[in-house]
């Protein structure tokens, strides 16, 4: 409530007779006498009676129904503008007797931290030496004096790039040979001598 520069008068409400409809019903229109002419589902013209109807056995037979395409819906007046519209209702205010205003909120003391959230695509990038400032003539002083030697560094990160290479896949030309069974393990004959019970 403090941080506030006006507080709602609680007490007050919004008026009964306070109209806030912006538009109306038409009291001049009138429905026409054979709107309701027309039912909302009509008998299938289309439709014919199945020649394996047994009415005895299947009862009376009747079309199916189906939209009716005259049929014009409910009813509604037209709407016009309401010339005793008011506008939407504002609850009144008054002043906060104790709203603060803050000044110069802009103004920052010493940061200690930087945070900040970056989305790469491929991991590497390396960051150093940030600077927060509202001059630009000491933002472009901090980075003259910082460049970085990009040839210096192009051969740093190849040397990198060498140094952390996978592995070389392995030759297939070394498997799946000198692994198998011999037949001599595989068929072997079974006697079994036998018994009379």
């Amino acid at each position: 409530m403090k941080n506030q520069k006006q507080l709602k008068i609680l007490k007050q409400k919004k008026p009964s007779n306070w109209v806030d409809n912006e538009y109306m019903d038409d009291p001049d229109d009138v429905k026409p006498d054979d709107w309701d002419k027309e039912a909302e589902k009509i008998e299938d013209p289309d439709a014919t009676k199945p020649d394996d109807w047994d009415d005895e056995e299947d009862g009376k037979w009747e079309p199916p129904l189906i939209d009716n395409p005259n049929y014009k819906g409910e009813w509604k007046p037209k709407r016009i503008k309401n010339s005793e519209y008011q506008g939407p209702w504002e609850h009144p205010q008054i002043d906060n007797p104790d709203y603060v205003e803050f000044k110069d909120v802009y103004k920052r003391g010493p940061l200690g931290y930087v945070g900040i959230e970056i989305w790469q695509v491929k991991a590497g990038t390396v960051f150093s030496d940030f600077i927060v400032a509202d001059n630009v003539e000491e933002a472009e002083s901090f980075l003259k004096n910082r460049s970085v030697d990009k040839e210096k560094e192009e051969a740093a990160k190849a040397v990198y790039d060498e140094a952390h290479q996978p592995p070389p896949p392995p030759d297939d030309d070394h498997h799946g040979h000198g692994h198998g069974h011999g037949d001599d393990d595989d068929d072997h004959d079974h006697d079994f001598d036998k018994v009379d019970l």
